[in-house]
């Protein structure tokens, strides 16, 4: 059997930009919610999604691929992950990661035909007008993601020369006119982007099961005690009979409400249509309260909440918020 390789350049360069959803803002201590999405190849013409099953939580994200290769060829190409850029300035919205410290921080896990795979992982760290400073930051011995614990303190040890080049680059926004004040509030200024990806042989004329793990960027508030609150989530649809349920939750407990994002758009780079789509929410409590605009779910178990399209063709983001008591 013939073998076909696609051509391969950097991954930064391969793969299509990633949508960020912001959330709403009310109280001070807010994180954003960011929508990763599907698998990514680098050569699909022939490569077909036959099914597609997505179950979508506040605490996890599982995807169940089968995909189907219709050329008379083995095709060996680059299957990728690709996460949302994370902002990681201090100063405005913080995003919450599942596990900072780690660099899979989202603890992403891989299987295909029930192996498991060990992808690669390439981190990047941007500015606003796209210039790559990972170099940079490695060569002063900074991890580019700023949420590891002792961030701060690597930066305030630096020594006067780097602590100097990195203000110099706009990489660091000190607050005060004195930009050498190391006992300043400061904050970085780059974006970092994180990608899985790995080598994928898909066999001519065979179906390869490609199943997939997460734990999803969740966004909310910590403190949900106001019901004026409420109008900060129309985006998600919330109705008379969802404001109904709350209030009623907002007697009894606390409030906790996560945001969730999923970007399949990002992924619609195969052959035609997902043939077969099967959506599954989980809300995860059965008194929790769900909202969302998406319509034809059905209720299928206490906590769960399923639809199934047939040669479906993403378009637009799946974003829901879950109320959930304490």
């Amino acid at each position: 059997m013939k073998r076909k390789r696609s051509s391969l350049s950097a991954i930064a360069a391969i793969l299509a930009p990633i949508l960020m959803t912001p959330a709403p803002v009310h109280a001070n201590d807010t994180s954003a919610v960011l929508g990763a999405g599907g698998l990514e190849l680098t050569t699909s013409e022939d490569i077909v999604m036959a099914s597609e099953d997505l179950y979508l939580s506040p605490s996890e994200v599982r995807v169940r691929y089968a995909f189907v290769n219709e050329s008379d060829d083995d095709i060996t190409t680059t299957v990728a992950f690709p996460l949302p850029d994370i902002d990681q300035n201090f100063f405005g919205e913080m995003v919450s990661l599942p596990a900072p410290d780690e660099d899979n921080f989202v603890d992403f896990r891989v299987t295909v035909d029930g192996k498991t795979v060990q992808p690669k992982l390439e981190q990047k760290a941007f500015t606003d007008d796209g210039a790559d400073v990972s170099a940079t930051l490695v060569e002063l011995g900074l991890p580019l993601n700023a949420q590891r614990e002792g961030w701060e303190e690597k930066v305030r040890e630096l020594p006067g020369a780097a602590w100097q080049k990195l203000v110099a680059q706009g990489l660091l926004d000190v607050e005060t006119d004195d930009r050498n004040d190391r006992s300043a509030d400061f904050s970085p200024t780059w974006v970092l982007r994180a990608t899985f990806h790995w080598q994928q042989t898909f066999p001519a004329g065979e179906t390869v099961n490609v199943h997939h793990r997460y734990k999803p960027i969740v966004g909310g508030v910590s403190v949900f005690e106001d019901e004026q609150q409420l109008n900060d989530y129309q985006a998600y649809c919330l109705d008379a009979h969802g404001k109904a349920g709350l209030r009623r939750l907002m007697k009894q407990t606390r409030i906790s409400p996560l945001e969730v994002s999923y970007v399949p758009t990002t992924g619609s780079n195969w052959k035609g249509p997902i043939r077969d789509f099967h959506l599954t929410i989980d809300k995860e409590q059965p008194h929790a309260i769900l909202s969302l605009c998406e319509r034809g779910l059905k209720k299928m178990g206490p906590t769960t909440f399923e639809l199934s399209r047939t040669n479906f063709t993403p378009k637009d983001d799946i974003r829901f918020v879950v109320f959930k008591g304490e």
